[in-house]
């Protein structure tokens, strides 16, 4: 396992991970003052979102892609909260699947597509647990 997102796992042999690019921004806000230069005021966190790109070869590596990606389809649906969890042992959080991305490429005679190119938008969704005004998850 390389990575798990919820009941959705990662794999050299199933779903490769190709690449994960992670974005955290903070809310900052110009505060106008009387007689000054307006100044920057912190708020706090804001969005963190990340974004996994991962190839599926039916055929030869992942007979049941096809059914991960519907799966996946699913959880985008309904909304469904999941951890976000690497092998190295790092917590990313808790995300919603905020868009679903797949590129079929190598189609044979009868239609079936072997190579699937991924791209899945995750948004982080907090539960609400923080300790000081700091959000853990």
């Amino acid at each position: 396992m390389l990575m798990a997102l919820g009941p959705f796992i990662f794999t050299v042999t199933t779903q490769l991970l190709d690449t994960l690019t992670d974005r955290e921004s903070a809310r900052i806000e110009q505060m106008e003052r009387a007689a000054a230069m307006p100044t920057p005021q912190f708020l706090g966190p804001g969005d963190r979102e990340i974004e996994i790109t991962a190839l599926i070869y039916k055929e030869v590596l992942s007979p049941g892609g096809p059914f991960v990606i519907e799966a996946m389809r699913l959880a985008l649906r309904a909304g469904l909260r999941m951890p976000l969890i690497a092998r190295a042992g790092h917590f990313y959080g808790f995300f919603l699947i905020r868009e679903l991305e797949v590129v079929k490429t190598h189609v044979l005679p009868n239609g079936t597509f072997q190579k699937m190119e991924v791209r899945i938008s995750l948004t982080r969704s907090p539960l609400g647990f923080g300790i000081g005004g700091i959000s853990l998850f």
